[in-house]
């Protein structure tokens, strides 16, 4: 099933030192998934690579929440936290 919008190419990420965060639609758990990995894992599964988007990313998982067992995701970019400024 092919995503409307499947959001802007994992390459984009990589400038700004981003993740992968995958939600589970059912009950709300997040994982981070380092973003390398994530293109390393969809080109040796030939689905994907870096042009492949980010809110794309959730229809690949294969694999159910490891809380409920549920299979409807959602994925989109996490950026790395800012220092404070004190």
């Amino acid at each position: 099933m092919a995503i409307a919008d499947p959001g802007v190419p994992l390459a984009h990420y990589r400038k700004h030192s981003a993740a992968v965060n995958l939600t589970c639609l059912d009950c709300m758990q997040h994982r981070v998934f380092e973003l390398g990995a994530i293109i390393r894992r969809l080109s040796a599964r030939g689905v994907g690579g870096e042009q492949t988007g980010v809110r794309a990313v959730a229809g690949f998982v294969r694999q159910p929440c490891t809380r409920c067992v549920g299979m409807r995701f959602e994925s989109r970019p996490d950026f790395p936290q800012r220092p404070k400024n004190d």
